[in-house]
């Protein structure tokens, strides 16, 4: 039995997915290394590197207000049109920042790229979900997670190795062929291929609900709430990871060129292990990887106050492992607890927690750092997870 049935059919000959697993994979590629250049180029067209705070968090704000806009617009628009919009979109607007003038034209682009970001990683979530097999779920997710994380190891290399060579232009303008690419692929598998995993039938009509019931029928449920703050943590962690370990990493004596290379090989844990973590959730439990996931990290975290180079790697493998754990299980859980006719209307509110983690993230980090110094940052953090833990432990042992 697939789920949508009556939405996107599966062959069953297909091999689980694997188009949005390289999808995924290109994707990661050329976003990787547009972020790894990113904050540099801000730091070159802002006045001051304080502004790079803010740059941040309002387009945060803005991620936020489309992912709750998509409960809606997912029920209006189609997904195979919206998935052309968005890749063609992005490749034109990855193109024509490296022609911005100033700092409004690059940050009027920039807001472009966000929203069809958010949108692109929502509506590829739901691709991946809707012709899955319910047996095959935790497979599927693991794949496309697995590929996405290699795409952040090659992504920052390949950005870093660019911009270091042909300027941070170059960078751009390989995040902007990956779309191309991708733009390609995903129009060659639907019109020319007529590939069935991207094929829509008619409908059936649904009850349009505003955002706000939407917004109030997620928050009512208590297991999607848990689900919303299971996911807020891991991303919490990613947006603090992203702003304050290079700090930490750079005040403990080690080059930009060597903090990239650390950060690209702390992927490595990812890969190996987010394959196997989602395939155990579907013999153990999603519950048994959270709990052990988050309890990784708060140890972690707590072991950061001991600053000496080594000792900071050596934990950072163990952040990952941890964080292996939770990556690719904190989805299996929603699509495990939520109805699925209530998926497309319910995912993007789900999938807030993502900006409302880089809101707030940033906003604690500086708040401990000018407080406590580094060390606060670490023990807020690994505070953070002690209640993600316990969070985790609320949930069914069913799942």
């Amino acid at each position: 039995m697939h789920f949508f049935p009556d939405k996107i059919s599966t062959h069953h000959g297909h091999d689980k997915g694997k188009i949005f697993a390289w999808m995924a994979l290109i994707s990661a590629t050329g976003y990787a290394s547009f972020l790894t250049i990113l904050p540099i180029v801000l730091t070159k067209k802002l006045d001051s590197d304080v502004y790079v705070g803010y740059y941040y968090s309002g387009l945060a704000v803005v991620a936020l207000l489309v992912s709750l806009a998509s409960s809606i617009l997912l029920k209006k628009i189609s997904k195979i049109w919206l998935m052309k919009i968005i890749l063609g979109s992005l490749a034109s607007i990855f193109f024509l920042l490296t022609i911005a003038a100033n700092i409004w034209h690059f940050a009027t682009l920039d807001l472009v790229r966000v929203i069809c970001m958010t949108l692109l990683f929502i509506v590829l979530a739901i691709f991946v979900r809707d012709f899955a097999k319910k047996q095959e779920l935790e497979l599927i997710e693991g794949r496309y997670f697995l590929f996405n994380n290699i795409g952040w190891v090659i992504g920052p290399i390949s950005g870093g190795i660019l911009a270091k060579t042909f300027g941070n232009e170059a960078a751009f303008i390989f995040t902007g062929g990956c779309y191309i690419a991708l733009f390609i692929i995903f129009l060659k598998q639907h019109l020319i291929n007529k590939n069935p995993h991207i094929h829509e039938r008619k409908e059936r009509p649904v009850m349009q609900q505003s955002l706000m019931q939407n917004v109030k029928k997620y928050f009512g449920n208590r297991n999607l709430c848990t689900s919303f703050i299971i996911t807020f943590g891991m991303y919490f962690w990613w947006s603090i990871s992203a702003i304050y370990m290079p700090i930490a990493m750079t005040q403990l004596g080690y080059s930009q060129e060597v903090v990239g290379l650390i950060f690209a090989l702390s992927v490595v844990p990812l890969i190996l292990l987010e394959f196997h973590a989602s395939d155990g959730a579907k013999k153990y439990g999603v519950r048994t990887f959270l709990i052990l996931g988050y309890g990784l990290l708060s140890l972690a975290l707590v072991g950061f106050t001991i600053s000496s180079p080594s000792t900071l790697i050596k934990l950072m493998i163990l952040v990952n492992i941890g964080s292996a754990f939770i990556e690719p299980v904190k989805e299996i859980y929603f699509f495990k607890i939520v109805e699925k006719k209530d998926e497309e209307q319910l995912y993007g509110i789900y999938n807030a927690s993502y900006p409302v983690a880089y809101i707030l993230a940033p906003m604690a980090g500086a708040t401990l750092l000018g407080s406590f110094g580094m060390n606060g940052i670490w023990l807020g953090s690994a505070f953070v997870f002690i209640l993600m833990t316990f969070t985790a432990l609320t949930i069914d042992k069913k799942y």
